[in-house]
């Protein structure tokens, strides 16, 4: 969910948003903004998916409610998280054979058990055997649930 030059072209949203009668429904406790509106929360939950991109909507009602959107680049999988002020539970639908909203609350989990560290305490060692996510100094191995895609 990170950005960077080669991704792949996005194409368009309807490109993106296949087969919506067959998603999955649920339902979480984590408001979607607490992903979607925290830099740093995205950051790490963009280590878990770097395939993976995400786009809040807006209503254009006044409501305040906003569709926090997970599309992955294949466009085989994608997950839709909605806010609604005043809520304790929010609608979740995932479709695709990944539940791309349950990765990114995994790799936000896992940012909070480590204390929610700032993304400018992270780092990256690349070496002939392979890359390494750390945070704070490269002894301290990031967890594979937000470095277990390769990034390069």
């Amino acid at each position: 969910m990170r950005s960077r030059n080669s991704r792949p072209a996005r194409g368009y949203l309807n490109d993106f948003l296949h087969h919506r009668k067959d998603a999955t429904e649920t339902t979480t406790s984590l408001s979607p903004l607490a992903i979607a509106q925290d830099a740093d929360a995205l950051f790490f939950a963009g280590l878990a998916l770097p395939d993976a991109w995400h786009l809040p909507i807006t209503a254009d009602d006044d409501s305040g409610e906003i569709t926090f959107w997970i599309l992955a680049d294949d466009q085989n999988s994608w997950a839709s998280a909605d806010y609604m002020p005043d809520r304790q539970e929010y609608p979740v639908a995932q479709y695709g054979p990944r539940r791309l909203w349950d990765e990114a609350l995994a790799a936000y989990r896992t940012w909070d058990d480590l204390g929610r560290p700032a993304r400018d305490r992270a780092g990256l060692s690349v070496t002939s055997q392979g890359q390494r996510i750390w945070l704070d100094t490269p002894d301290n191995v990031l967890p594979d649930s937000l470095s277990a895609h390769p990034l390069i």
